[in-house]
């Protein structure tokens, strides 16, 4: 069966802004939007516009309509925003746009918000149990004085494996499998805005090409070892690619 849902932006939200349960429970309901809108304006253009012309118009105007929308929200609720917050969340809107693009959704509304409901309630989970053993609280409330707190759970290595996981599990309850989502779309991006270390050596210039790269090769490597195993339906694909990351991503940071 295919996914209705959009995997590659909700992946890419997950690995970007799971490490607190506000900015998960925001983002989802964008991620949710851009889609929606993409489909929306398809079903409104594809009629009038030849397929060469729709995808761009497609394509630009949610990336356009997701950031807009992530920029308005996030300054509204005070949250963080770094130097590629507008990058990353065009790629979210441009992930969306592929989506709709090359399925054929049928406008089924209820379909797409069902299992994007089930993506975004494990991805406001994984956010909450990030958030309150980093820091003892949830939504910067504080709950309890930990002797333990895991700073690192907030870091991207254990985002990938949040959006592998959840991935995954909602894999598992629709009995679907990610055929045709591709994970080099949301690695890419994610390496680009969050590299696990940067060589001081080569300067800050040529210590970030030399981290992507190094990141990419590895990723490759490993997903076309992973042609070989064996893992459970539901993590076959993507999921699985994506843990593999957050591992990658663990020895990495290491350095």
């Amino acid at each position: 069966m295919k996914l209705r849902y959009p995997a590659e932006a909700f992946a890419l939200g997950i690995i970007l802004f799971s490490g607190d349960m506000e900015a998960a429970f925001v983002s989802g309901t964008l991620v949710l939007l851009a889609v929606v809108f993409a489909q929306v304006l398809k079903n409104f253009l594809k009629d009038a516009l030849p397929g060469w012309s729709l995808w761009p118009c497609v394509a630009v105007a949610a990336a356009a309509v997701c950031t807009s929308a992530f920029e308005l929200a996030f300054w509204q609720l005070g949250l963080e925003r770094d130097s590629f917050f507008w990058f990353s969340t065009a790629v979210i809107g441009l992930l969306a746009a592929k989506h709709v693009l090359m399925n054929e959704l049928e406008a089924d509304y209820g379909s797409l918000c069902y299992e994007s409901a089930l993506v975004w309630g494990f991805w406001i989970l994984f956010a909450i149990g990030r958030e309150f053993f980093a820091t003892g609280g949830i939504c910067g409330w504080p709950l309890m004085e930990l002797e333990y707190r895991a700073a690192s759970l907030q870091e991207p290595m254990f985002g990938f494996l949040a959006a592998g996981m959840t991935l995954a599990f909602v894999n598992g309850i629709l009995k679907k499998n990610q055929i045709t989502a591709e994970s080099f779309w949301v690695v890419l991006p994610a390496i680009l805005v969050t590299r696990p270390f940067t060589p001081a050596r080569f300067g800050e210039a040529g210590g970030a090409v030399f981290a992507i790269a190094a990141c990419l090769i590895m990723f490759l490597s490993v997903r076309k070892t992973l042609v070989f195993s064996r893992p459970g339906k539901a993590y076959r694909k993507m999921p699985v690619e994506l843990i593999s990351m957050g591992f990658i991503y663990m020895v990495l940071s290491v350095y």
